[in-house]
C-alpha cells in the first residue's frame, strides 16, 4: 500500500507531533508514505522517514486548488494509491486531484468549519472514492446529517502517547501558565486579562505565556499593557512545531471554544498536565473535573478564582492531571487512531487486513 498524506502549513503548525506519529506508525506497519507538504517547510520539520513531495502552498485557497491538481504528475508517477487529507481547507483542490488520479480520498474533519465543505466533495467524487473521518462525535453528528448513509464516515479521534509529568509544582513556586487561543483579543480574552490582573496582585512571581495560532497577538499585548501585565507576560513566537513544547508548563488554558480539536490539549492531558477551558460543544473530550476544569463564560473574578485555587493547592491540580491521564490511557491513545486509520485504508482499497505471523 503507497499513502500521500496532504497537509498546509495551518495543519501542521497545529498538528506536527501527530503528524510525525502518523507516518512513523504506518511505515512501521509496512505502509509506504509520500509526505506531500509546504515548498517552504523547513528540512527538519515533518518526518526524516518517508517519501517527500513539495507543493508550492499560497495564501489564496483558489491557488491552491490549481497547485493541488499539479501535484497528480508525480503522485501517479509514486504509484500512490490513496490520498489523505489533513485539513479541510484542502478539501475542494484534493477531491479534484483524486477525481484526476482515479484514487480514493480520505478527507478529515477537524472542526466544525469543515462542515459546509463537504458538499465540494460529494460534487467531485462518488461514495467509492471519498470517505469523511470526523476526529470528535458532535462534528461526524453533523457530518451525518449533510452527507447521510450513502458516504462512508467515520470518528477517529487523535491520539497520544501518555508520559510522566514534566512539572511538578510546589506550594511556593510561581505559576507558569500557557493560553492557547486564536490570539485575536475579544470579549473572552479581555475577560481573561483582567482576570490575570487580580492573580497578579495575589501571587506576583505568576508567568503566561500567550500562544495565539500564528497570530501577531498584538492587540492582547496592548491590552496587557494597559493592565500593567507585561512584566508577567511572554508571547511564544510562531514557529512550526513550538506547541510541543507547551506542555511543559503548571496549567493550559483555552479561554475560547474554537470548535476545533486540538492535539495540543490531548497531549496536555496526556502529560498530566492541568487544562482549563471554555466549554465547546463541538469537543468530546472535555468532561469537567475529569479531563479540565470546564468553565463557561466566567467574568474576571471566575479565571481569578480558578487560578488561585490552583496556586494555594497543587495537589488539586496534579489530581486533575492526573485523572485527566488515566482518561487518554482508556480512550485515546495513538496506538488505536493508527489501527483504526489503517482499517479504513485497507477497507476503501479493497485490501485484506494483514496479521502478524
Amino acid at each position: 500500500m503507497h499513502v500521500a498524506l496532504l497537509a498546509n502549513t495551518a495543519w501542521l503548525d497545529e498538528e506536527l507531533s501527530s503528524f510525525r506519529h502518523l507516518v512513523v506508525g504506518l511505515l512501521g506497519e509496512q505502509v509506504r508514505v509520500a509526505q506531500v507538504v509546504p515548498q517552504f517547510l523547513p528540512l527538519d520539520e515533518p518526518s526524516v522517514f518517508g517519501e517527500r513531495i513539495h507543493w508550492h502552498e499560497s495564501r489564496w485557497g483558489a491557488i491552491n486548488r490549481v497547485r493541488l491538481m499539479q501535484l497528480a504528475r508525480p503522485l501517479r508517477e509514486l504509484q500512490v494509491e490513496l490520498v489523505h487529507v489533513l485539513d479541510g481547507r484542502l478539501w475542494p483542490g484534493a477531491a479534484t486531484l483524486a477525481r484526476r488520479l482515479e484514487r480514493p480520498a480520505v478527507f478529515n474533519a477537524n472542526s466544525h468549519l469543515d462542515i459546509r465543505l463537504v458538499e465540494a466533495v460529494t460534487r467531485r467524487l462518488g461514495p467509492q472514492l471519498a470517505a469523511i473521518t470526523a476526529t470528535t462525535e458532535p462534528i461526524a453528528r453533523a457530518l451525518r446529517e449533510r452527507l447521510g448513509d450513502e458516504y462512508t464516515l467515520e470518528t477517529i479521534q487523535p491520539g497520544a502517547h501518555p508520559g510522566e509529568p514534566v512539572r511538578r509544582r510546589k506550594p511556593d513556586d510561581p505559576l507558569c501558565v500557557i493560553v492557547s487561543g486564536n490570539g485575536r483579543l475579544d470579549a473572552r480574552y479581555a475577560s481573561l486579562l483582567e482576570g490575570l490582573r487580580r492573580v497578579t496582585q495575589r501571587s506576583p512571581g505568576s508567568q503566561f505565556f500567550f500562544d495565539g495560532q500564528g497570530s501577531d497577538q498584538h492587540e492582547i499585548w496592548q491590552a496587557a499593557s494597559r493592565l500593567g501585565l507585561l512584566s508577567n507576560l511572554s508571547m511564544i513566537p510562531r514557529r512550526l512545531g513550538h506547541r510541543e513544547l507547551l506542555v511543559r508548563a503548571d496549567v493550559l488554558i483555552h479561554p475560547q471554544p474554537l470548535g476545533r480539536s486540538r492535539t495540543l490539549t490531548i497531549q496536555a492531558m496526556a502529560h498530566a498536565l492541568p487544562v482549563v477551558a471554555q466549554d465547546d460543544p463541538w469537543l468530546d473530550y472535555l468532561h469537567d473535573e475529569e479531563t479540565a476544569r470546564v468553565v463557561h463564560d466566567p467574568d474576571p473574578s471566575g479565571w481569578a478564582q480558578v487560578l488561585l485555587e490552583m496556586i494555594a493547592d497543587p495537589d488539586r491540580g496534579h489530581a486533575l492531571g492526573a485523572s485527566a491521564q488515566g482518561w487518554i490511557r482508556a480512550n485515546r491513545l495513538a496506538s488505536r487512531q493508527l489501527e483504526r486509520v489503517l482499517a479504513l485504508y485497507y477497507r476503501l482499497l479493497g485490501h485484506t487486513i494483514p496479521f502478524p505471523g
